[in-house]
């Protein structure tokens, strides 16, 4: 039997009131119905059991309306344990997982269906597809070695200049502290009076000290980023193809005696 038949069959077995006058909720219900009819004959189950079976399953859809995947489920447990006699394990635990699985991944289409809303409205919009661009001639294209060194290179400069500002930086911060040093050492002199001979010395031997840190810090940090910098030079320098160049060699003639 066909399954339109078969649900034209199904559909005059029973009074559906449940949705009367709503033909798609109604038709929904009869093919809910149906699928789990089917699946308890192609199980071998007795046809009093497959009517008891179309009995709870069209009972059951109209009363899960608003429940929670967990409620649904129990709800269907405490219908299929209505059936007389009772269903063996594996028969129960089938129809279970059947019913589930048709109902929790699509529940939010049922309860769409369950509240009648069926008529909503969808919006759409065009998207409009861009095809990819189209490539140029071969002939004005880059050499795929050339393209890499281009690259290479332009990653190289771009370092470099981040690598040179940031000495920069570190030459005017040093600037900077040397001269807040300069500028604490002025203001430890005393207002009035005068300074000893000890006393200067000690003064100029801390400031030159205090100057002579914050120079050679500088430096230190400067002569890394050099380095770094001078690394990458070279290995950017050692990657790069040597072009074959063409050699003209003698070839040696013997001189005829005379």
């Amino acid at each position: 039997m066909k399954r339109d038949d078969g649900l034209e069959r199904l559909s005059s077995c029973f009074y559906w009131t449940e949705f009367d006058g709503d033909d798609k909720r109604q038709y929904l219900h009869q093919e809910f119905v149906y699928e789990n009819v089917m699946l308890a004959i192609t199980r071998g189950l007795s046809w009093s059991t497959v009517a008891q079976v179309a009995n709870i399953t069209k009972d059951l859809l109209p009363k899960l309306k608003g429940l929670k995947p967990s409620d649904v489920i129990c709800l269907i447990k405490d219908h299929l344990s209505q059936i007389e006699p009772r269903l063996s394990t594996a028969h129960h635990a089938v129809l279970l997982d059947f019913i589930v699985k048709t109902y929790v991944p699509h529940q939010w289409l049922y309860q769409a269906f369950l509240n009648g809303e069926t008529s909503l409205k969808h919006i759409s919009c065009e998207l409009e597809i861009e095809s990819p661009p189209h490539p140029q001639p071969l002939c004005e294209g880059s050499d795929a070695v050339e393209w890499e060194q281009q690259r290479t290179l332009k990653d190289l400069r771009l370092a470099q200049s981040q690598i040179e500002a940031e000495i920069k930086g570190l030459k005017e911060k040093a600037e900077a502290q040397m001269m807040a040093t300069l500028q604490a050492s002025l203001n430890g002199l005393p207002f009035e009076g005068r300074m000893s001979k000890q006393e200067v010395e000690e003064l100029l031997r801390s400031f030159l000290q205090s100057q002579g840190e914050i120079i050679m810090a500088s430096l230190m940090k400067e002569a890394r980023l050099t380095e770094t910098l001078l690394q990458m030079k070279l290995r950017h320098f050692a990657n790069q193809p040597v072009s074959p160049e063409k050699h003209s060699v003698a070839t040696p003639t013997k001189s005829k005696k005379k």
